[in-house]
Order: structure tokens, then C-alpha cells, then sequence
């Protein structure tokens, strides 16, 4: 007599129970994922900031002093005159930098590059369409006034705490990093640059990327608001996506990176005192700035 062993199966109670095991692994893991992922894009922020400020001490050292925010209204900002510096002999040779930004070639407009983006936010590769709107030249003799589309970029240079990179604009006196038409020397930086922000992250709201005054394009001279930030009572930091405000700010988890005038980098946290932001901002201020938990 030939007799058969039962066939082993799962009944349908323990397929569910291990259908739940399954998903509340899966639950516990993607977090995890999303935080390692998270660092690993801060990490390439921090070392894109550290690269932009060894080319801002590269090109001191070169020609004597920092670049300026931007030559001149209307001309390059000091994300174009950094090119040679970070290893972008080619673009920056695109370049005229006797002309307007509107009136550059399509190349030199709208190449952007690796070291100029937070992967948190975005990278070169998925900003290739440039801006969107607000290039719009304020000199109709560089062209109609119709927006003229560049590349983006994550990182903005420090300027006054007043929000202005004209050293004639009224205010607490121009103390940033940076200004219009000249660069300073890092003997300027009388308060110590490893007291001194030099370059920031910048804050793009949430659906306005591309949208100038927050994100025109990084090349464009034309407003300071493009490739500059303030840090200051005036303007504190976000990390809030929603916030439409002018400002430095990141898609990280509560913390802002910005790169000193020595070169080191460092995490800002989201809640540090605006006034100490604003001490941080300048200088040449005199004031002793307080311990903070950056």
C-alpha cells in the first residue's frame, strides 16, 4: 500500500502574520535608510563648502584678494570668477567678462556645476533647465526685457547684515564677507576668520526654485539677491521648506552649513541666536561673539 505524506503548506493566519513581520521590518528600516541617506548628502554639502573655500583662499592667495559678490551690476558674480579656482578653466573661458551676464553664450550661462549644489535639494544634473524667471536685465542696453535663463546654485556668499552688498547703501556699515566691485583680503577680517562666515547655504521655498529673488540664476550679477545672503536679526535662519523668506537656509534636518573664512565648515543649528548670527556675519565688528552650540 502506497501511502502518501501530507503536503506541508502555510495556513492563511500565519501567511498574514508574516506579511506584518515583513511590512513592520520594512518600516523600521526605511528611516534608518532615509537618516544614513540624509547624511551621506551632508557630508557632500560639507565638502563642497570645504572645496569653495580652499578655492576662495586659492584665488587670495593669487591675486591678492577675495573675489567680490559681483565686478559690477550687471557683470559676474564671484561664483563665475571662482571657476578657475575649482577646476573649470573651460566654463570660466566661456565667459566675457567685460559683457553682461545677458549677453554671455548659452554655455557660459547655463552650465552648472557639481560643486555649486546640496544634493539634500538637487543636484547639476536636475537643474540643467536653469531659471525660470526673474533674469530680467534692469539696463535695457544688455538686452529686452525678457527673462534670460542661467544655471543655479545651492550656495550663497555673505554680505552685509543689512541685506546689501553696496558699500553706499545705508546701514550698520558694509562689514560682510563680500561686496560689489571689491574684494577684500583676509587680513580684513579683523574679528579672525575662524570667527567669520564667509559662504552659506541659501534658502529656496519649497516650488520657487528657479524663481528669482530666491533662485535666479547664480551667474546673474544683475541682483545681488541671486548669489548673495544675509545672516542676521533681520534675517535668521530655516530650514523650514514652506518659509518664503530671503535668507540663509537648507533642506537639512535643523542645521544650516556654512563655510569660515579659515576654511573650516560647520553645522549652524536652525534655533542659534540671530544677533550672534549677525556677529558672525561681519568682519571687522570688534565684538566678542558669545559660545553658541554650533
Amino acid at each position: 500500500m502506497n501511502l502518501r505524506r501530507p503536503r506541508s503548506a502555510f495556513t492563511l493566519i500565519e501567511l498574514l502574520v508574516v506579511i506584518a513581520i515583513i511590512s513592520t521590518l520594512i518600516g523600521l528600516l526605511l528611516p534608518a535608510v532615509q537618516k544614513a541617506r540624509e547624511a551621506a548628502a551632508r557630508i557632500s554639502c560639507a565638502n563642497n563648502l570645504k572645496q569653495l573655500g580652499l578655492a576662495m583662499q586659492n584665488y587670495e592667495s593669487t591675486l591678492g584678494q577675495l573675489p567680490p559678490s559681483r565686478i559690477r551690476v550687471g557683470g559676474a558674480t564671484w561664483q563665475v570668477l571662482l571657476l578657475p579656482q575649482i577646476e573649470q578653466d573651460n566654463l570660466y573661458r566661456q565667459w566675457n567678462i567685460g559683457l553682461s551676464y545677458y549677453q554671455q553664450n548659452t554655455t557660459a550661462r547655463m552650465t552648472g556645476v557639481r560643486n555649486f549644489f546640496c544634493p539634500s535639494r538637487r543636484t547639476a544634473s536636475t537643474s540643467q533647465s536653469g531659471s525660470i524667471a526673474g533674469d530680467i536685465p534692469s539696463d535695457t542696453s544688455w538686452g529686452s526685457s525678457t527673462h534670460t535663463p542661467g544655471a543655479l546654485g545651492d550656495y550663497a556668499a555673505v554680505i552685509d547684515p543689512n541685506g546689501t552688498d553696496s558699500a553706499t547703501d545705508t546701514g550698520p556699515g558694509n562689514r560682510g564677507a563680500f561686496q560689489l566691485g571689491t574684494g577684500f583680503r583676509l587680513l580684513d577680517f579683523r574679528d579672525g576668520t575662524s570667527n567669520s562666515f564667509l559662504i552659506g547655504e541659501k534658502h529656496v521655498p519649497q516650488n520657487k526654485e528657479g524663481y528669482g529673488w530666491w533662485d535666479c540664476s547664480t551667474y546673474n550679477g544683475d541682483y545681488y539677491q541671486c548669489s548673495g545672503r544675509a545672516a542676521s536679526r533681520l534675517y535668521p535662519l530655516t530650514t523650514n521648506p514652506m518659509d518664503t523668506g530671503w535668507k540663509f537656509g537648507s533642506r537639512h534636518t535643523q542645521v544650516v552649513l556654512f563655510c569660515y573664512a579659515d576654511g573650516h565648515v560647520q553645522n549652524i543649528p536652525e534655533i542659534t541666536d540671530p544677533y550672534i548670527l549677525e556677529l558672525l556675519s561681519q568682519r571687522n565688528d570688534g565684538q566678542v561673539i558669545p559660545n553658541f552650540g554650533g
